[in-house]
């Protein structure tokens, strides 16, 4: 079966692809086949939610397995096929594709289909508008351009640990 998703975005109101997509593939395969349509950088951290009709969060895939030891906290997108876990038009999704900012696009599947003969997918369908522009973690870095000298003043004030006079037993544990 295909999956029809209609895609929006809440920053770019012009905004809007439908991508056609095999329930066989995985969550992965998507998610890679969108960040090559969109011009991503498909090595950026995102996910997929899946939501209620009010757009409120639920299951998690995560592009990394985020397992720790009282088990995954989320499903890995390889692990799962889109028809796996979704059977009925109007299902909504949230793929956030810029985490720390948590931007996302809202998709809904409009419809679910036999396969057209000749067709290659997954394929866009439509696309209108460009889509917002993703954030690159590596562009994000704090001011480099500290003075030597800013520094050299900063530890001045704050003097050297061996300076300070701090009580040890003050950190007992049963006062926590």
């Amino acid at each position: 079966m295909i999956f029809k998703f209609r895609v929006i975005s809440g920053d770019e109101k012009a905004f809007l692809r439908e991508y056609e997509v095999s329930g066989e593939k995985t969550f992965l395969d998507f998610h890679d086949f969108i960040q090559e349509d969109l011009g991503y950088d498909t090595m950026q951290l995102t996910s997929f939610f899946l939501t209620d009709e009010l757009w409120n969060k639920g299951l998690e895939l995560t592009l990394i397995d985020m397992e720790n030891d009282a088990g995954p906290a989320a499903i890995p997108m390889d692990s799962v096929k889109i028809s796996d876990l979704l059977k009925h038009k109007k299902e909504r999704l949230l793929y956030v594709f810029d985490i720390f900012s948590d931007r996302c696009f809202f998709m809904e599947l409009a419809d679910i289909f036999e396969p057209e003969t000749n067709v290659i997918y997954p394929l866009c369908k439509v696309s209108v508008g460009t889509p917002p522009e993703q954030l690159i973690i590596e562009d994000i870095l704090m001011d480099d351009e500290i003075d030597n000298n800013d520094l050299d003043e900063i530890t001045n004030d704050i003097g050297s640990i061996d300076d300070m006079d701090f009580d040890s037993e003050a950190f007992n544990d049963a006062d926590y």
